[in-house]
């Protein structure tokens, strides 16, 4: 049965954006697609092979609970299962579709689905030809799906196990909110945190980015305040401001 995302995960999931790594489509061995195939299981998820899928069909998932019909399918007549690359594009993608499941609707707040197009456009531009086939709600779950295909291996499965495998916590009600508002107030806005978190991303070291997720990830605010004035002074240096201060 699939669960509601709670708020926390919200949290987790939209500075996981944030702070994504450059892209890739390959998965590095064929234990990334076990685990992740194993990972949709779990959810009670059915995970099936067919070579009788349309001309063109790679994969499809269905969701249906008046059916009782809840299963991903691997269309084996038209996806080489001899090539990891491409079995994962399949899995990764539809794996997506099933997060949608687990959470209700499309993974992210509409204010980020402009930045996946255009990385969906620069770098992987016929998936955004294919896109422009679908309409409206449909559109958002592709572009949502297409845009999981371009994520690291450890960060889908990372994804996946925060919309749909993480036991909640009813306790925490609004956590991720006021976690979030506190963190826009040290930065001075919403707009300052996604620039000074896109900064990092781009030009620090992958540790320290590394350290920077761990540390708001574990929603300890203790923690988060120092780590992002701090982040604050390293960006200002960095640009060399002597009389302005974007944050």
């Amino acid at each position: 049965m699939k669960t509601t995302l709670k708020p926390l995960s919200s949290l987790l999931a939209a500075i996981a954006l944030v702070l994504a790594q450059a892209p890739s489509a390959k998965a590095d061995t064929q234990k990334d697609i076990e685990d992740l195939i194993t990972m949709v299981a779990k959810t009670g998820t059915k995970v099936l092979k067919s070579n009788k899928c349309d001309e063109g069909v790679m994969g499809y998932y269905q969701f249906s609970k008046e059916n009782n019909l809840d299963q991903l399918v691997l269309c084996t007549n038209n996806v080489n299962i001899k090539d990891p690359s491409a079995v994962w594009e399949v899995v990764s993608h539809e794996s997506a579709h099933v997060m949608q499941a687990c959470n209700g609707g499309p993974l992210w707040k509409e204010d980020y689905h402009p930045r996946m197009l255009r990385g969906l456009k620069a770098h992987a531009p016929h998936y955004a030809r294919i896109l422009k086939q679908y309409r409206g709600a449909d559109k958002i779950v592709e572009l949502e799906a297409f845009d999981m295909e371009l994520r690291t291996p450890s960060e889908v499965k990372e994804l996946f196990y925060e919309y749909c495998m993480k036991p909640q916590d009813k306790s925490q009600g609004s956590t991720a909110e006021t976690l979030i508002d506190q963190m826009e107030a040290v930065v001075g806005g919403k707009e300052p945190l996604k620039a000074l978190l896109g900064w990092a991303t781009k030009t620090l070291p992958p540790e320290q980015v590394q350290m920077i997720k761990d540390t708001i990830t574990s929603g300890d605010f203790s923690r988060i305040k120092p780590m992002l004035m701090s982040l604050v002074k390293q960006y200002n240096d960095a640009m060399n401001y002597s009389n302005y201060r974007l944050f």
